[in-house]
């Protein structure tokens, strides 16, 4: 059982929705956008799941441990401009 925070589950929905929100304005379908946002929420969630099972594993290149999280940043940055 994995325990999320409340601002990390609200950035990736503010996330998600600004995604869907510039879909729409390039005019995707709604099936487009529906696909893209299901698409990214679930790459989402698989790397927050694969964060916190090495959660307790050090990170080589991260004193603090954080490596999943910039990790996580890196795979949802799209260019939103």
């Amino acid at each position: 059982m994995r325990r999320v925070g409340i601002e990390s589950d609200q950035l990736v929905y503010d996330y998600l929705s600004r995604v869907g929100d510039l879909a729409q304005q390039q005019q995707l379908s709604s099936g487009a956008r529906m696909r893209l946002v299901s698409t990214l929420r679930g790459e989402i969630d698989r790397r927050r799941g694969d964060q916190f099972v090495r959660a307790a594993e050090p990170a080589d290149d991260a004193p603090d441990g954080r490596r999943g999280v910039r990790a996580l940043r890196g795979a949802a940055a799209v260019d939103l401009a």
